[in-house]
């Protein structure tokens, strides 16, 4: 989600005078996908039948081993695109790879979004200058300033622009083995950051499908709004490729234990993987501009799914703030007997306090129109199920974005339900026919929605909001600290929400 700073900062619009603009690059020749690399490169995958396999990445440290297992594997090319990639332990563990791989000759291409890179071109910028490693900026912020503040205040003048964000995650590696879901890059999308993680899931992907990957990550790859990063970056801050690998070098011996001793055996992955019809779900990138091509597609796809539901709708969403169309389509579902459920997070439980403001407005009306609602916990007492050990009494937030329809399918990918991602930011994600993953995923949440993990939101005999957890019913919000709450009453007074 991007920053609420964003809108704070409107109100002093009208004094800002900079006009330095980007230009989208039309005239760039295309650079393609590779074609696969040899079967004999990853060990047992030949032996395997022709069939699109998932592999559903529940456990944080399970999602970052066979990612670094994946990029440990690469032999001809890394195709990797992304929302966030901190600095981090984590972060740094991925870069580590990267480089390493483009060091024994495998072509990586980087698309990032700019929403959180203040800071960080200069490093960007040496990593792309090594032969095979390269750096692309989707719908880049002009001016680039060092400091967060500084840098947005100074795109003001630009922001009906640099409001559409690209949200997509998407690691192809060789065109074998491809991951998607919800997760970013850094500790606390994978269980190692010490006060706060997240509960997330994402799925491995291998089989013919693959290369409908590849091509959407070439469709944004190509599009005129991904701009190289030594387009953008001031060549005179370009500390070298050199210093930069001989950091990672460094704070790779302060991070030896997530380090990757064995490589990944494909073949006992798969053989127990789930087979399944796949549907790619993805909004097209910008076009003649990202204020004016609205990235709508995963979105009406979803709505169209929804309304072929029959018994049982459970949507899952870190943010949950339903758009007219998703009201719509979930009053049009509880109308004809679909028995609807939401979980998405608490107060306490949730990143972004102006996202749960806007939320709570919708609450109310969505338990009137029969759905039901469960909030995680942030002390949800299998919080541990999703962290490191040594951080597993730190707070459980909820990251995931996916769907069940009835028995039969599902949606896993990076968008959320709320107005961001269904009307403003790009997203990728799978329509998936498999009744057995289905099955997988109920059998994985129902853990999240006990009463010891969430709280389960209703309507009293008198029309209020309780909430409903281990030790009955209350009928005010679960504790949150005095701050929390402040925070999200100050935001909603704000009319931000179109933009969460």
């Amino acid at each position: 989600m991007l920053s609420i700073r964003r809108r704070w900062f409107a109100v002093v619009l009208l004094l800002l005078s900079g006009c330095a603009s980007v230009e989208p690059q039309r005239d760039r020749p295309a650079d393609p996908a590779h074609a696969q690399a040899p079967i004999e490169a990853w060990s047992g995958l030949a032996d395997l039948p022709k069939h699109d396999r998932l592999v559903p990445l529940s456990l944080g440290s399970h999602a970052l081993q066979w990612r670094l297992r994946a990029l440990r594997a690469a032999t001809d090319s890394i195709d990797l695109q992304t929302f966030i990639w901190k600095d981090d332990s984590v972060g740094l563990a991925l870069v580590r790879e990267i480089v390493a791989a483009g060091e024994r000759g495998v072509r990586v291409r980087v698309l990032l979004d700019d929403s959180f890179l203040a800071h960080a071109d200069p490093e960007l910028q040496a990593l792309s200058d090594h032969p095979n490693i390269s750096y692309r900026i989707y719908n880049p912020l002009a001016q680039r300033s060092g400091n967060m503040f500084v840098r947005e205040l100074e795109n003001l003048n630009d922001l009906s622009r640099i409001n559409h964000r690209m949200h997509n995650k998407l690691l192809v590696v060789d065109g074998r083995i491809a991951i998607m879901g919800g997760r970013n890059l850094a500790d606390e999308y994978f269980g190692y950051e010490s006060s706060h993680n997240f509960r997330d899931f994402e799925l491995l992907v291998n089989g013919p499908f693959l290369e409908q990957l590849e091509t959407v990550f070439d469709l944004y790859w190509n599009d005129p709004w991904s701009l190289a990063i030594e387009d953008l970056a001031p060549a005179e801050k370009d500390p070298g490729f050199t210093s930069i690998q001989a950091w990672l070098l460094e704070e790779a011996n302060d991070h030896q234990d997530l380090a990757v001793s064995t490589p990944g055996d494909w073949s006992a992955l798969l053989a127990n993987a789930f087979t399944a019809d796949l549907q790619l779900l993805v909004d097209a990138p910008a076009d003649a501009s990202p204020a004016l091509d609205a990235p709508v597609q995963l979105a009406e796809a979803l709505m169209a799914r929804i309304d072929e539901v029959e018994h049982d709708l459970l949507l899952v969403s870190a943010y949950f703030i339903p758009t007219p169309a998703l009201t719509s389509a979930i009053e049009r579902a509880v109308g004809r007997g679909v028995r609807v459920r939401i979980f998405t997070n608490s107060l306490g439980s949730n990143n972004h306090v102006s996202a749960h403001a806007a939320y709570v407005r919708h609450r109310p009306s969505l338990l009137q129109a029969g759905a039901e609602l469960y909030e995680l916990r942030p002390d949800a007492h299998s919080r541990e199920l999703y962290m490191d050990p040594d951080v597993a009494d730190a707070l459980l937030g909820l990251h995931e974005k996916s769907a069940l329809f009835d028995n039969c399918c599902l949606f896993v990918g990076s968008a959320n339900m709320d107005p961001r991602s269904l009307r403003l930011n790009t997203e990728v994600g799978l329509l998936i026919d498999s009744p057995a993953l289905n099955a997988k995923l109920r059998q994985l949440l129902a853990v999240d929605l006990q009463r010891k993990n969430s709280w389960r939101v209703a309507l009293d005999t008198n029309g209020d909001i309780e909430w409903i957890g281990e030790q009955g019913a209350q009928s005010h919000a679960p504790p949150a600290s005095f701050y929390l709450r402040t925070e999200s009453w100050f935001f909603g007074l704000l009319p931000i929400g179109g933009q969460m």
